[in-house]
């Protein structure tokens, strides 16, 4: 008893552990129940969707030959609604003149006939395929649908044990002199028995086809038939299984077509029914029967796209009155109830005539349909199904399809201004090239009828073809599952958390799993390691040249790698270049702070690559990577003589040496340049991770590559280096130094292309805008905003008489070329307010005094440059750039309605706007690759995720701004260290995001190489002055 009270306290500190080991698994349980449930119920839903469904599936087993009453039956069948009849034909005893007045009578009577060529015994290939051959040749024009054989998995229909090579051998035979007699027939397998035997005697139909596929008979036929016989159970079961014997059984055949990939082949039911009569197919009542056969049609017409006409087993006029096969007999004059409207399927324009409202000079051809140059276009289609698709030929031309279903706007489309949903027919890389495009989704089962209204487009041959989803209602798992997922994922770190708190607290932990016993795999990566280490130490010199570097202080070493890294842009010489390459790394591995400053300096040149063998990369982005590369074989030698050390400490050398192994409890936390990961870094992780998801989801996915690398990734790793290398006040001021030498350079380089005359973009009424480096004077706009605020700060607020007189002779440049580069947006609104928060900093009375002059300038300002032509239009939303803009906002707003967890990918914008999104009224700017607003510009690439996680990061920025630039009064709590040059700078940082936030509102502000390096050097810088 007393073992039990004092087991008590450690069964508490293990049972919140258990609790959410629990909970993730019963969650875990859950979503797998949920998930399989749906999957059970949607089971046989996506399998494809050959090209051109027959729209008629009713169709009958018939015994025609040698009928008194043949005509008849037959106009009794077509009255019913059925479209097909079955015949058995015995290639050894065949009746020509019977067969004859078969033919007729069905072609006659509008019916499709399919013509089995059967027998008693196995045939000889070769005889076989001469009288299928000749069948063929006599019906050509009558018989299109040739069946060989049945039930040759059966012994008893193969009139011996069955062999699937035997039979592909008189498939292949037949297949061939049929298409010789008639190359436009269709040859289908023989109807495969439901079985669930594996031999000798019988085969199951599953494993007689797989053996088929095994055997490459797949090219021998042109479509596959089953029999789906309903047995005891309705067609509504859906139990899905070899050993079951289901309506639903043909589903199996399907899949294993799919597997083999020959899903472009309907499956046709040649046989099936429910028998009222005791007999091997089960017993219904007469009204199961009834109903059953009803709603087996309707089902497969309804969800499965892949199935072909489905014949009723019918009882032969020769069988006993006793014969079970008399059970199978049915009424059939109210079993068709789908029959004028279009099916689920996928259907060729040029097919559609019969079943769709072409209005207008419509021409059709293989192609597709092509849309008419002089008169009215549509389409209407009748059809039951919850989802429409239209796959359109689309290139580098101007073309609309307008589209409404049932009246309303097709739901799964953008709308333009008149909420006319449409489709785009321009390609979103301006390639040739067949998409599918979904125009309604989710549609309530039922006839519905569809108006495509075209517009432009003409010899494009655009309306390839159209696809009629299942008509039914999907389980909506998406609220459980989520629900599930979150539960999952609050235990799972709940989990973490509570055997973290257990690993805290228990001295008795048990040795790392990392500590293994040696392999094969451990000697592979010691020995890479060895040479990594090794590779370290002979970098080092003996850990003297470091040391010998730092005696030069900062200057020397500063200027020996700004010479190395320009020798290395400009050398064309592959060799040199190579040396220079490796110089510049050896630079960064002995002192990994020059890296920064360089890395600040190019930020501006990331659009003048420099090649290197078959690709060409930025300098920006190869100091980044060589940076980083040469601090982490930097900090190698430390991590491995820390874990050393952790292991050998006098602490523990008491201990056994089992017990002295590397422990969990000796891998702290990750930690940056001595520190605990911040709410800051934690942000960027998430928002790396978000970006990173997007991948897997792009459209375009090479663009998204690449921009995840440029954008995120290389930015993140400068934020990373800022983060991690030690950093005092004067390493600070190199970086932005080196960041402001390198705006001032593009901002003379961009003067001196007005003074020549070259480089330059002409606006509205002739005015030239500088572009300087950059593709477009908005981009230069957005750079140099970034830059004027901290030159602004530290010339007004900065404690230092030379670098304020420094910064201040550099605004003169940024502020002539901001001007020049005619940006609205940094001329309105990011300069201005950066600006205004800078004055507010400067002083309250001078600040009031300011701003009100600031003020009165800008109205005048306003009103000069109103007689401008880029500005006199300012504030028109009907036109120019206003009426763009808002229309842009528009599309970017319904394409993340579309996309909301994840946007459309990185850098996928472009390609989805042109695409799908612009608004036709928009139609002469489709080239645009953002939003214009830095919110939706996350929103659409990233989706809701990103945004959340670029949000943080702003929230965790204000939070350390503001602690940095407080006045320092006495009653400040805690007070502010920063020294006043660093104060200035905090604002100058602050007033660069007060850019982004004011310009980015019209334009993006981070997803552009510079401004990503920029965003992630702001946010280091910041983290860094708080530190210091």
């Amino acid at each position: 008893m007393n073992q039990l009270v004092h087991s008590l306290p450690k069964v508490r500190r293990f049972a919140p552990a258990i609790l959410c080991f629990l909970i993730l698994i019963a969650s875990l349980l859950s979503g797998y129940a949920v998930v399989a449930q749906a999957q059970a119920q949607t089971r046989g839903l996506d399998l494809g969707a050959p090209i051109n469904r027959p729209n008629n599936l009713y169709g009958v087993n018939v015994h025609l030959l040698e009928a008194d009453n043949r005509d008849a039956q037959l106009a009794a069948l077509k009255e019913s609604g059925f479209g097909w009849v079955r015949q058995k034909f015995d290639w050894q005893n065949t009746d020509w003149v019977e067969a004859d007045a078969v033919a007729e009578s069905t072609r006659a009577n509008g019916l499709g006939l399919v013509a089995v060529l059967t027998g008693s015994t196995p045939p000889d290939p070769v005889e076989f395929a001469a009288f299928a051959g000749g069948f063929a040749a006599r019906y050509r024009d009558r018989i299109d649908h040739y069946q060989i054989w049945d039930e040759p998995n059966l012994e008893i229909g193969w009139s011996g044990p069955p062999s699937a090579a035997a039979y592909a051998r008189v498939l292949q035979a037949a297949h061939a002199a049929i298409h010789t007699a008639d190359p436009t027939a269709t040859v289908m397998l023989a109807g495969l028995a439901p079985t669930v035997e594996t031999g000798p005697k019988n085969i199951s139909d599953v494993l007689y086809l797989r053996q088929l596929y095994e055997l490459g008979a797949r090219d021998f036929f042109d479509a596959v038939a089953g029999k789906p016989y309903g047995f005891n159970s309705s067609p509504s079961d859906r139990t899905v299984d070899t050993n079951t014997l289901n309506f639903s059984r043909l589903i199996l055949l399907r899949e294993e077509m799919i597997a083999h990939g020959d899903g472009g082949k309907f499956v046709w039911a040649s046989n099936f029914g429910w028998n009222t009569r005791p007999s091997i197919w089960g017993q219904v009542s007469p009204e199961e029967q009834s109903r059953f056969t009803g709603e087996a049609f309707d089902r497969a017409a309804s969800e499965w796209q892949w199935a072909g006409p489905m014949f009723l087993e019918m009882p032969s006029p020769k069988d006993g009155v006793d014969d079970p096969h008399r059970g199978f007999a049915v009424d059939m004059s109210s079993i068709v109830s789908l029959s004028s409207v279009l099916l689920p399927g996928a259907y060729e324009s040029q097919s559609l005539t019969a079943y769709a409202t072409f209005d207008g000079a419509w021409k059709f051809s293989d192609l597709g349909a092509d849309i008419p140059q002089d008169s009215p276009a549509s389409i209407t289609l009748n059809f039951v199904g919850a989802d429409l698709a239209v796959t359109v030929r689309r290139a580098d031309y101007r073309a609309y399809l307008f589209v409404t279903i049932d009246g309303q706007p097709a739901n799964a489309l953008p709308k333009d201004s008149n909420g006319t949903a449409y489709v785009i027919l321009t390609s979103p890389d301006l390639q040739p090239r067949l998409d599918t495009i979904t125009l309604a989704r989710g549609l309530a089962p039922g006839p519905h009828t569809a108006v495509v209204r075209a517009e432009r487009g003409w010899d494009q041959w655009a309306v390839v073809s159209f696809t009629i989803g299942p008509n039914v209602s999907r389980p909506d798992i998406r609220l459980p599952l989520t629900m599930l997922i979150i539960v999952g994922m609050g235990s799972l770190f709940g989990l973490i958390y509570s055997i973290s708190k257990l690993q805290t607290s228990n001295s008795k932990l048990q040795t790392s799993p990392l500590h293994a016993p040696p392999s094969t795999l451990h000697a592979s990566l010691a020995f890479i390691a060895s040479l990594l280490l090794w590779a370290s130490a002979w970098l080092t010199w003996g850990s003297n040249t470091a040391n010998e570097f730092r005696k030069y202080g900062d200057a020397a070493p500063l200027i020996a790698t700004l010479l190395t890294a320009g020798l290395f842009y400009y050398s064309p010489f592959l060799i040199l270049t190579l040396i220079c390459l490796a110089v510049l790394f050896s630079l960064f591995y002995l002192r990994p702070d020059l890296a920064l400053p360089l890395i600040a300096f190019f930020i501006p040149f990331y659009l003048l690559p420099r090649p290197l063998f078959d690709r060409a990369f930025s300098m920006v982005e190869i100091c980044a990577v060589l940076a980083v590369a040469a601090t982490v074989l930097r900090l190698l030698p430390h991590a491995v003589e820390t874990l050393r050390q952790r292991v050998d400490s006098p602490q523990r050398r008491g201990e056994p040496r089992e017990r002295r192994e590397l422990k969990l409890t000796s891998l702290r936390p990750l930690r940056l340049c001595g520190e605990k990961l911040i709410f800051l870094d934690w942000a960027v992780i998430a928002f790396i991770a978000a970006s990173a998801l997007t991948l897997f989801i792009a459209d375009v996915r090479g663009v998204a590559v690449r921009e995840f690398r440029v954008v995120v990734i290389e930015p993140a790793l400068f934020y990373l280096l800022l983060r991690a290398l030690p950093l005092d006040e004067k390493r600070i001021w190199n970086i932005v130094d080196c960041f402001l030498i390198g705006a001032v350079v593009v901002a003379l380089y961009g003067l001196s292309n007005l003074a020549a005359g070259q480089n330059l973009i002409t606006a509205e009424g002739g005015a030239a805008r500088i572009r300087s480096v950059f593709g477009s004077p908005n981009n230069l706009g957005l750079f140099l905003g970034r830059a004027i605020p901290i030159a602004a700060a530290v010339a007004l607020l900065g404690n230092r008489l030379r670098r304020r007189i420094l910064y201040g002779l550099a605004l003169l440049p940024l502020l002539a070329a901001a001007a020049l580069s005619f940006s609205r947006g940094a001329l309105l609104l990011g300069i201005p307010a950066s600006l205004a928060v800078i004055l507010l900093f400067w002083g309250s009375r001078r600040a009031a005094m300011a701003l009100t002059a600031s003020g009165a300038v800008g109205v005048t300002a306003l009103a000069l440059l109103s007689r401008n032509p880029r500005f006199a239009n300012l504030f028109d939303i009907t036109s120019g750039t206003g009426f763009f803009r808002i229309n842009l906002w528009r599309s970017a707003l319904a394409m993340w309605t579309d996309h909301p967890m994840l946007g459309v990918g990185l850098d996928n914008f472009l390609y989805a706007y042109r695409g799908k999104y612009i608004l036709p009224e928009a139609w002469q700017e489709p080239n645009l690759p953002h939003a214009h607003n830095f919110l939706l510009d996350a929103l659409t690439r990233t989706g809701l995720i990103g945004l959340l996680a670029f949000l943080a990061i702003l929230f965790a920025f204000s939070k350390i701004a503001f602690d940095l630039v407080r006045p320092n009064h006495p009653t400040t709590q805690p007070p502010n260290h920063l020294t006043p040059d660093l104060r200035a700078l905090a604002i100058g940082l602050v007033a660069s995001m007060i850019n982004l936030a004011a310009h980015g509102m019209v334009d993006t502000g981070f997803w552009f190489v510079d401004l990503a390096f920029v965003f992630m050097m702001t946010m280091g810088l910041v983290t860094r002055m708080k530190r210091e």
